[in-house]
């Protein structure tokens, strides 16, 4: 389609309509700049978009709270009970006006308000793109628990205290925990009764979705979400490598082999097919094959007031975890096993590695850092610790293990298996290192060498125990020993000087060193965002 003077093609490549935007918004790459620009100013752009999009979702917010102020005001009670009141009438302009139906308007107006009334601090952190517009809706839903509550204020400035100390984007799952182990530790009482007012309302559902398709759907306690989920995926696991069905498509048929108790097949079609399928009536949800792991500290089974957390789902409360340790499956597992003697200050020091192996983390030392770590720690990926592997950060010289990264605490870490792939194969590079105020940061390094920071979130936060336990140094070189199960290094090439891989990884820690003396440049005149004196945690007020 074309028109008098003016084709497509002329028109898609004319100048931006929209006059020049701040580079804080667009990272100073304009739209017309794209194709010229290196891979890590579009990257740079891309992180300065969403800084944009946070201001522009603030801005709207702003007026749609100032409609409210004009046209709803202190509306009385007795409105509240009229179909069309002030409220509904104010969010009727938004609605016409936005060509949205009357309930997205009245959601939005609802938001626009609980950021005015409840988190204005939150709101604040919103317009300087500390949170997106995304992940603000899930602040806004998850804080509806304290809303007219006296600890209200708090918890806002609280939120708002963590949004300042986390440097990059936040991850959905782990904002999510962090808001809950806040409102928690105000109000277990009020986090308790929500629970017993959720389970009343299981239940299972379906719907038609059209073209011969439905849905089936159930809403059960978290754990039996989790044990239902993993047997379901045990079942469709159990197939050969050859059946083509995706996984979502064999989760599908496993779920209705194990409600309906009729058989679940490989769908290979070989007669040489090498899976060994159970029948589904032998795969429960409640078969002892299935594990999901609950954390707690020692004092929440005793009866204190602490959060718990169930891997793959988030924070519960104290009530939640006892009950679930009162199961008579249930199996209780301290980290620190019994007997062991406490240091001097009352913590623990537990052995790091195998005594016959180095390189593979203690029994002890796993456990510890699938605890502290939760999920996956690549931003964005909510993988549970407990189906992730454990990756050491700088790598592990096996040829010579003094010059390699140790099996510690700080150099280990859990990441997904196409994470852990990508690491180890690709030009990916990442850094684990206690900051000065002895946060563990986490650093991403693209192939280009752009620096992308990771989560703060940990687990350290909801179990300030873990920063009791130690675990072992690794011996000096000199009285190192190795048993029989040390894997034998490989001999080098007659035409190194030094290994391929021994190469990779030296150059790998060079990279690190560097952005290590970048950061402690950086970092000479920073002060602590959460430190009162500093007044990080508490601007805006």
């Amino acid at each position: 389609m074309s028109g008098p003077g003016w084709s497509v093609a002329s028109w898609w490549s004319d100048a931006s309509p929209w006059p020049e935007l701040p580079a804080l918004f667009t990272g100073g790459l304009p739209a017309e700049a794209v194709g010229s620009r290196e891979t890590n100013d579009l990257l740079g752009a891309l992180i300065s978009d969403v800084r944009g999009e946070a201001f522009v979702a603030w801005h709207r917010y702003q007026i749609a709270a100032e409609l409210h102020t004009r046209l709803v005001g202190t509306e009385t009670d007795d409105h509240a009970l009229l179909l069309h009141d002030g409220f509904a009438d104010c969010a009727a302009r938004i609605a016409v006006s936005q060509a949205i139906s009357q309930g997205a308007a009245e959601k939005f107006l609802h938001q626009a308000v609980a950021l005015r009334d409840r988190l204005p601090h939150v709101s604040q952190r919103l317009r300087d793109g500390r949170i997106t517009a995304e992940l603000v809706t899930k602040i806004i839903s998850r804080t509806e628990l304290v809303d007219g509550q006296p600890y209200a204020a708090a918890v806002d400035a609280e939120i708002a205290g963590e949004l300042d100390a986390h440097t990059t984007a936040w991850s959905a799952h782990r904002l999510r925990d962090m808001i809950d182990r806040i409102i928690f530790r105000h109000h277990p009482d009020a986090v308790r009764e929500r629970r017993r007012e959720a389970l009343d309302k299981r239940g299972v559902h379906s719907k038609n979705t059209g073209d011969g398709m439905g849905e089936i759907s159930a809403t059960m306690a978290a754990e039996n979400v989790r044990i239902a989920a993993e047997a379901v995926r045990a079942l469709a696991d159990a197939v050969c490598d050859q059946d083509d069905r995706t996984r979502q498509q064999r989760a599908s048929d496993a779920m209705f082999a194990l409600l309906s108790g009729t058989p679940f097949e490989c769908l290979c079609g070989l007669d040489t097919c090498t899976a060994v399928i159970p029948e589904a009536s032998t795969v429960p949800p409640a078969d002892a094959k299935v594990v999901i792991h609950v954390v707690c500290d020692e004092a929440t089974l005793d009866g204190a007031e602490h959060a718990g957390f169930i891997e793959g789902y988030g924070v519960i409360d104290d009530q939640h975890v006892r009950d679930l340790a009162a199961r008579r499956d249930a199996v209780v597992k301290p980290l620190v096993p019994k007997g062991t003697e406490p240091d001097a200050d009352g913590g623990f020091t537990l052995d790091a590695h195998l005594p016959s192996d180095p390189y593979r983390p203690s029994s002890a030392l796993e456990t510890f850092i699938r605890v502290r770590d939760g999920y996956s720690v690549i931003p964005g990926n909510d993988t549970p610790a407990w189906r992730a592997d454990i990756d050491h950060v700088a790598e592990y010289t096996i040829t010579d293990p003094a010059s390699g990264g140790q099996t510690e605490p700080d150099n280990l870490n859990v990441k997904d298996r196409f994470s852990h792939i990508r690491k180890t194969f690709g030009a990916w590079l990442d850094d684990q290192y206690r900051d000065r105020y002895g946060r563990l940061r986490t650093e991403f390094i693209t192939p280009e060498g752009l620096v992308i920071g990771g989560d703060t979130e940990c687990m350290e936060k909801l179990f300030p125990g873990l920063r009791r336990i130690r675990f072992k140094p690794p011996p000096p070189p000199e009285t190192r020993t190795t048993g029989t199960t040390t894997p034998t290094p490989p001999p080098a090439p007659p035409t190194r000087s030094t290994p391929r891989v021994a190469a990779k990884h030296a150059r790998r820690q060079e990279e690190r060193e560097r952005n290590r003396q970048r950061r402690e440049e950086l970092e000479a005149n920073e002060t602590d965002p959460n430190d009162d004196e500093s007044g990080g945690g508490r601007r805006g007020g």
